[in-house]
């Protein structure tokens, strides 16, 4: 049985420099091994190697952008841009969003409460949620213990319940799997219908069992395929995910479909 296709539900524009992020060496040993990537055709000639045939692309750098926004004009249905905010910077931030979405196409709001110590219910973040819904974008959050060595408290995916509670209309898509809230995470999704998990950044090997049984079983139309490229390489991911054993009938979903809804993104990943 070939292997199916996928779309990866988050990369980050660092892969544009060769890998340097000293903060993460402790936790990717070959993360300073992953090289450049230059041109789009580049990035997308590495995912199909994978079966991978489209991805969100999170502009890191504001020098990223115009990479990242070219690209989605060339190839409108194999990348999508997302662009990482600071809630803390008010109503500049605001506009900046506004120009990114119109300028580079901007689909989705990259929020990591690590980065601000501050959880995702504080009322620096209300006015992203707003915009996004008047966007019809998405908003993407960390949950889980971060990479670098920052307060993890903040983001504990329990916060993600109340903001779904005031913002139903708003799709949110935590990411980093929620280690180690995988409980309140997987709960959360089971709350509400506007909330998703991006599977990224934790090798397939260390998902805990309940993690895949979620999958296979009650979160079949809310976790989705990813990597956050370069700190999972992809060929590693799909080889670990094979080794899971996912359900036939869940693979569409988690590879494909359950990103075409939580970006609302018509993407071709043949």
């Amino acid at each position: 049985m070939p292997r199916p296709r996928a779309i990866d539900a988050l990369v980050n524009s660092s892969f544009l420099a060769d890998g340097d992020s000293k903060a993460l060496n402790y936790l990717f040993k070959d993360l300073s091994e992953r090289p450049a990537i230059k041109d789009p055709d580049d990035l997308l000639q590495l995912l199909d190697a994978a079966d991978i045939g489209a991805a969100v692309v999170s502009i890191m750098e504001p020098s990223h952008a115009d990479w990242v926004g070219d690209a989605h004009r060339r190839y409108p249905r194999k990348i999508l841009p997302a662009m990482i905010v600071d809630p803390t910077k008010g109503m500049p931030e605001i506009r900046r969003v506004v120009e990114y979405h119109e300028r580079h196409g901007v689909r989705c709001l990259r929020i990591p409460p690590f980065r601000y110590t501050l959880p995702p219910t504080d009322r620096a973040y209300w006015p992203f949620y707003v915009k996004a819904i008047e966007l019809d974008i998405a908003v993407s959050m960390n949950v889980g213990m971060p990479g670098p060595r920052r307060p993890g408290w903040v983001q504990n995916p329990i916060y993600v319940d109340e903001v779904a509670f005031h913002f139903p209309e708003l799709r949110l898509v935590m990411t980093h799997c929620g280690q180690p809230w995988i409980s309140e995470a997987l709960s959360v999704m089971a709350h509400w219908d506007n909330v998703y998990m991006a599977c990224t950044s934790v090798a397939p090997r260390y998902w805990e069992p309940e993690f895949v049984q979620f999958i296979n079983t009650r979160g079949r139309d809310r976790m989705m395929f990813g990597t956050e490229y370069p700190t999972i390489e992809w060929g590693r991911a799909r080889t670990e995910i094979e080794g899971l054993q996912l359900r036939p009938e869940v693979q569409d979903s988690f590879f494909v479909q359950n990103a075409r809804r939580a970006y609302s993104w018509d993407a071709d990943p043949a």
